[in-house]
């Protein structure tokens, strides 16, 4: 875990970096952290925010899977209405649990490799601190490079989480070729299921797409949203190291709709894979001959941005709500 140097949040750490996300304001605390837990406060709150941001967007998260891996649903609108009249409300929240815990401690792991990273990727790309490259062109690698070492480092404790989730968001579906019913276990009985057709490796299943996906994603995440965020700084406040409420609901928002896009294709492929698995469990559990997996190409197509509009609407939601909660505990916990 990191821990946060309790420096003004207008002040600039050596080597050029500008603030780091999470800066603390002695100034505007409203309440004293404990000693003891000053060394996990970035994962503590980072936690919290991302606990409160992914229940709020899970269920445009499930149509956006549903819509990947099913394309017989016709736009959102239609999903939306037949997953409600097939399972009802719970049918949007469907695997929730899993996401909910691997999420959560995923995004506080994040941030933390991220803050760690940081200094040590900026000292290796510019060691002698060339005063001639300007700090906000310095940052641009830096965020980037910290944000894949950050990403590829999570995914390898997500990724049985997320299979997980998927699982669960379209065994209903599955189950219509099938003999057997989806069960409406909790996610240890899915975890259990998982691991007893497909072994404990099956939990890993898509993983090579995982890792590539959150690697190139988180780089590109943290790049747009301190870049965003250092730009609007500077226009609105003058003083790129004085956060603006505008500028970081803005830059969170933005930096999960870029990254997406950029992505969305590699996590169409790894859902398509990992659709196969949940096939293959049924057909196993039927007893009959499950297909070979094949890996999907990654393409730049139609049917590969399938449910790309409810991915970017729910990222921008949930990273505005999470940035700025963070950002503002960052901010007045001290």
């Amino acid at each position: 875990m990191t821990h946060v140097d309790p420096k003004p949040s207008s002040q600039t750490p050596s080597g050029g970096i500008p603030a780091i996300t999470g800066s603390i304001n002695h100034t505007n605390a409203i309440h004293v952290f404990p000693e003891h837990l000053q060394p996990w406060k970035p994962t503590v709150i980072s936690y919290g925010s991302s606990f409160l941001s992914t229940t709020i967007g899970f269920p445009m998260d499930t149509i956006k899977t549903r819509m990947q891996t099913h394309p017989e649903f016709k736009s959102y609108f239609d999903c939306a209405l037949k997953t409600y009249k097939a399972e009802g409300i719970n049918g949007f929240f469907r695997g929730i649990w899993a996401p909910l815990v691997s999420s959560s401690f995923s995004k506080s792991i994040n941030v933390s490799l991220f803050t760690q990273c940081k200094p040590y990727v900026h000292n290796g790309l510019f060691p002698y601190d060339d005063s001639d490259i300007h700090p906000f062109v310095r940052n641009i690698p830096t965020c980037f490079l910290s944000g894949m070492v950050a990403g590829a480092g999570v995914s390898v404790f997500a990724c049985p989480f997320e299979f997980t989730k998927i699982f669960a968001q379209i065994s209903k579906l599955v189950e219509r070729n099938t003999v057997s019913k989806a069960s409406n276990g909790s996610t240890l009985a899915t975890f259990k299921k998982i691991i007893k057709y497909e072994g404990p490796m099956g939990l890993y299943s898509g993983f090579r797409y995982h890792i590539v996906r959150d690697a190139l994603s988180s780089g590109v995440y943290y790049s747009v949203y301190e870049t965003m965020k250092y730009t609007m700084n500077t226009v609105i406040n003058k003083d790129a190291t004085k956060n603006s409420p505008i500028s970081v609901v803005l830059a969170g928002g933005l930096s999960g709709v870029t990254c997406w896009i950029v992505v969305f294709p590699i996590d169409t492929a790894k859902s398509l894979l990992q659709k196969q698995v949940v096939s293959n469990i049924f057909c196993k559990k039927d007893r009959l001959q499950p297909k070979p997996v094949k890996r999907p190409k990654i393409t730049i197509s139609r049917n590969m941005y399938r449910g790309l509009g409810i991915s970017v609407t729910r990222s921008f939601i949930v990273n505005m709500v999470f940035f700025s909660t963070f950002e503002f505990l960052m901010g007045h916990i001290a």
